[in-house]
């Protein structure tokens, strides 16, 4: 199978992108072009090209939502090609489970713990308790931010108008998914001291 066919059957980049703009011809074509390098982009930084398809879907929209903004775009190719290694790299950073908030943070912020309850919550546990914590907006600013993405990539993606409000919207979301975990993490105590104060069975 050629590169064209396998661009045909394997990508889907539609009319228009995730705002609803017409996506300009010389991008499609453009990704077209860089189908086959854009694979080998994907494999060096995830071993296969599994996600290319996605990989490079992402990247052009993106291309066209700049393009609407009027920024200035020299070369298509080169253009898409890096953005497909940005992307590659930060999707094998998300694999490799890299921490935004680490346990140490989230166990400093909740309060002093006990040693049993700090056993049964490890770094991991922390990390998805705090996750659930947050609201769904603040979930996907927390998964783009452990992929290393920029605040204007994110004000983009999210309808913020510049970096700093995407920052200053993400603290706050933050600041509210660690009242809910400390307040979590305290019905926790409280639950333990309840059972330990509970007089034991006498087997009789």
């Amino acid at each position: 199978m050629d590169q064209q066919q396998d661009f045909n059957k394997r990508v889907n980049i539609g009319d228009r992108d995730s705002l609803g703009k017409t996506i300009d011809l010389r991008l499609i074509a453009a990704a077209q072009a860089v189908w086959e390098r854009a694979c080998l982009l994907v494999i060096r930084y995830l071993a296969d090209d599994t996600e290319a398809p996605a990989i490079l879907e992402t990247v052009v929209d993106a291309a066209s939502r700049a393009m609407a903004k009027n920024r200035p775009i020299k070369s298509f190719e080169a253009y898409l090609l890096k953005g497909v290694a940005r992307e590659s790299l930060r999707r094998r950073r998300r694999n490799q489970r890299i921490q935004y908030v680490d346990g140490a943070d989230l166990e400093r912020l909740a309060g002093p713990v006990s040693t049993d309850l700090d056993r049964e919550l490890d770094n991991a546990k922390r990390l998805k308790i705090f996750r659930a914590c947050m609201d769904e907006d603040g979930r996907k600013m927390y998964d783009l931010r452990t992929l290393d993405s920029a605040w204007r990539w994110i004000a983009e993606l999210m309808g913020y108008a510049d970096a700093h409000s995407a920052e200053v919207q993400f603290r706050k979301k933050m600041d509210k998914a660690l009242e809910r975990y400390r307040a979590y993490h305290n019905s926790r105590l409280k639950r333990q001291s309840r059972d330990k104060s509970k007089p034991a069975s006498s087997g009789f």
